[in-house]
């Protein structure tokens, strides 16, 4: 008989000692399985939740940027049209003046009118009653009249966009109020890119053209800038050097006070232009700028 054999008795034993090795180890191997489970799930908690950091950061700050305080200053400090700036006319000469009015004004735009030639005028911030006259002179004219800033301080324009913003709206206010015309164009002082503005030149450009203005550096120097009072041959000399080096022509020229020889030398380049076949324009909304900052295509 099997059973109550010692065979039996053997066998018994041996399924007792299996038993006793296959439960403890799959016992271990199931908490084993478990806890690693929940390991992995608590590894996974600080990743999600710096992940949602991560998008709250996203979302905050690259999403939904925060809109420079200095848009919402002056809401009616815009521009009456749209840009354009699409027409590079070519054998076209756009005479520029700097720093005006004066009584160097008057005479610019009298050798002008002789030569029936319209012109941009960059005033300052003169506010008084000659001044305006003058203003309105250009006006009157057929000139173009643009903004060159109120103050004409580097230091002080330069400091920080708002101080920027501050100025030019001053010169805005003047001119329109002045003239009835909403001024379009303006130029930097030292232009778009400068020594003073260097770190916030961007800006500055981005928030002047997003409010509809048009800024213009030159591509020509007449050079009669300089400290020292350069003669009518030497302006006369720098203006047909910088014309025989580019396709389109903004001249640089100044009429404040001191340039007398500014205006003796207008009259010699403008009779050498025309002989050599070019026309005269003034700046409008629909001329393309040259500025420093950017490469021309």
């Amino acid at each position: 008989m099997y059973f109550g054999s010692v065979r039996f008795f053997k066998n018994l034993i041996l399924l007792v000692v299996i038993i006793s090795i296959l439960i403890p180890t799959y016992t271990s191997f199931h908490y084993k399985s478990e806890y690693e489970e929940l390991k992995r799930q608590q590894e996974l908690v600080p990743l999600v939740t710096s992940k949602a950091q991560d998008y709250d950061y996203f979302n905050e700050y690259v999403i939904e940027p925060q809109t420079p305080a200095y848009q919402e200053k002056y809401p009616n400090f815009y521009a009456p049209q749209p840009l354009d700036g699409s027409v590079a006319a070519d054998k076209t000469i756009y005479l520029t003046f700097d720093d005006g009015p004066s009584y160097r004004t008057y005479e610019v735009m009298e050798i002008l009118a002789a030569e029936d030639i319209k012109a941009t005028f960059f005033v300052i911030g003169a506010d008084d009653v000659f001044s305006r006259q003058v203003m309105r002179d250009i006006v009157a004219n057929g000139h173009t009249i643009a903004m060159h800033t109120y103050s004409h301080k580097y230091q002080e324009i330069y400091s920080s966009v708002d101080a920027y913003l501050d100025d030019m709206y001053k010169i805005f206010t003047l001119i329109k109020e002045t003239t009835g015309v909403t001024p379009t164009h303006f130029r930097f002082p030292g232009g778009t890119k400068n020594a003073y503005n260097y770190q916030i030149y961007q800006e500055l450009i981005s928030e002047m053209m997003r409010r509809g203005f048009i800024p213009y550096d030159w591509n020509v120097s007449s050079g009669d800038a300089s400290s020292t009072l350069l003669s009518a041959g030497a302006i006369h000399a720098n203006v047909m050097d910088g014309i025989s080096k580019t396709n389109r022509r903004v001249v640089l020229m100044h009429d404040s006070s001191p340039r007398t020889t500014t205006v003796a030398a207008l009259p010699g380049i403008i009779q050498t232009l025309k002989e050599q076949g070019y026309s005269f324009d003034r700046l409008t909304p629909q001329t393309k700028p040259v500025l420093f900052a950017y490469s021309e295509k």
